[in-house]
């Protein structure tokens, strides 16, 4: 996933105006130096993984569960909520372009909350594999796991040029995302719908 696909995604989904594309334009991404684009990763992941953790610590130690189960699968379900989260935000931003008010207040709210889902996201996925590296010597941590998280989401940015670090931070995320995702997704599987399959 590079800045130019995620930016031709935006274009084709906001029609011929183009509106989303231009709320939603990560390209000045490229232009910030590594280490504020490593500051401000560590910064979002510590605040948003830490509301995260604050309210829902059961869902972290679920979701880990759910990721050792099955860690194959892990990265192409936590895209999957990438995907989703994308779809349905682009899509709003569209339909607020064709009532002609994507660039008033509704509009920018609306592309705020679609980069607080995305960050937030993020944020769990660094959590869940922060944690799971802390439990390597026996015993799990969320809290100390939020900060190995954290440390882990500035290290791409530090290394990587734009589009690597943009793609590590994502990848690395759905990892820690997957096994949550997984369990959601079959959630409505039940033993009845099982035998009769």
């Amino acid at each position: 996933m590079t800045v130019t696909v995620v930016r031709q995604a935006a274009t084709a989904l906001a029609g011929p105006g183009g509106t989303a594309a231009q709320q939603i334009d990560v390209t000045t991404l490229g232009s910030l130096p590594g280490p504020v684009k490593a500051v401000g990763s560590f910064l979002l992941v510590v605040l948003f993984g830490g509301l995260a953790l604050r309210r829902a610590e059961p869902r972290v130690h679920r979701s880990l569960d759910d990721l050792v189960d099955r860690p194959y699968s892990a990265v192409p379900y936590g895209l999957l909520a990438y995907v989703l989260a994308l779809v349905v935000g682009l899509y709003g931003l569209n339909q607020l372009a064709r009532l002609g008010v994507a660039n008033t207040l509704l509009g920018r709210l609306v592309t705020l909350l679609l980069v607080g889902v995305v960050v937030s996201l993020t944020a769990f996925g660094f959590l869940v594999v922060g944690t799971l590296l802390t439990g390597v010597q026996g015993q799990r941590r969320p809290s100390y796991g939020l900060v190995v998280g954290a440390v882990l989401s500035a290290v791409g940015w530090l290394v990587l040029p734009t589009a690597g670090g943009l793609a590590v931070w994502v990848l690395v995320a759905a990892f820690g995302l997957g096994g949550a995702v997984r369990r959601w997704f079959h959630a409505e599987r039940t033993v009845e719908t099982e035998r009769a399959g």
